[in-house]
């Protein structure tokens, strides 16, 4: 079916359907008259997607649902939900006894044990505010959506936010609003659904990754050593970083305890560790 008769059928407009194409909740074929042509299975998902998005699910949480199809994920996230809508009620709480007088010492101790029920993404962001935080949060945002459970993970978060603001980052002015317009448009929870996938992907099965996608991945190669690239801001922006990286422990102090913070970064980093491997004997030059 085409998307008018989608959108009338699931009572979405034309803009949200293509939004959720876009992000990948849904993908329809394209006929040879450039027209999406959206299955049975197609307008069913978008059926429910309308339903969970008018129950305040996010894309990423209803993304773990199309992805596992099981009640417990749901459960899942309804158990988040209940816990984000506890800490909101303790905030809306403690803003009142603010402004009845109370003392800000006691509302911040208050404060302080609240941030405990918190997700590790929502506390890195508290902590750094602005387009870094988002930066952190657009590469790690998948594997931070629990909260702190163990010793071992304060420990590892408090080394996480020590390394983050123990950085010397000065970013010129011009960069600064480059990386700004780059991360805008980008969600909390991180980077786009298309470039998610294809990193999931290239790092899951990175043998296939390069048999499938060899010339793109010339040509991007053959892009990224042009002197035209040089003169980028997005090619001072990474040189920057992996000055900034190489010279402050990024290797050494940061990702250690991105592992220990979050199991399955450091399962996704084992992962990654591997799919680099066999990406520079393929392309040796990439790593000049």
């Amino acid at each position: 079916m085409l998307i008018g008769d989608v959108c009338s059928r699931c009572r979405l407009t034309r803009k949200a359907v293509e939004y959720y194409v876009e992000r990948g909740l849904i993908s329809p074929t394209v006929g040879e008259n450039g027209y999406r042509d959206f299955s049975e299975e197609d307008a069913e998902k978008l059926e429910r997607i309308a339903v969970l998005r008018s129950l305040g699910l996010s894309v990423s949480e209803i993304r773990a649902y199309l992805s596992g199809g099981e009640p417990a994920v749901l459960q899942k996230i309804s158990a988040q939900k209940e816990l984000e809508r506890e800490v909101l009620r303790e905030r809306q709480r403690l803003l009142q006894s603010l402004a009845q007088g109370s003392s800000w010492s006691e509302i911040r101790a208050e404060a302080e044990g609240l941030e405990k029920k918190q997700s590790i993404l929502t506390r890195l962001l508290d902590r750094f505010p602005g387009y870094y935080g988002k930066y952190v949060a657009c590469h790690f945002a998948p594997f931070l959506g629990e909260p702190i459970e163990t010793e071992e993970q304060q420990q590892a978060f408090e080394a996480v936010v020590a390394f983050l603001d123990g950085l010397e980052l000065v970013i010129p002015a011009e960069l600064q609003k480059y990386l700004e317009g780059c991360l805008q448009g980008i969600e909390p929870d991180g980077l786009p659904e298309q470039t998610a996938a294809a990193v999931r992907e290239a790092v899951s099965r990175p043998e296939q990754y390069l048999s499938d996608n060899r010339e793109l991945l010339e040509q991007y190669l053959a892009l990224m050593q042009s002197e035209a690239f040089r003169e980028t801001p997005a090619y001072r922006l990474r040189e920057l970083l992996k000055r900034l990286n190489e010279q402050n422990g990024y290797n050494d102090v940061f990702i250690p305890a991105m592992c220990r913070l979050s199991r399955a970064y450091g399962a996704y980093h084992e992962s990654l560790l591997h799919a680099n491997e066999v990406f520079l004997k393929s392309f040796p030059q990439a790593g000049e």
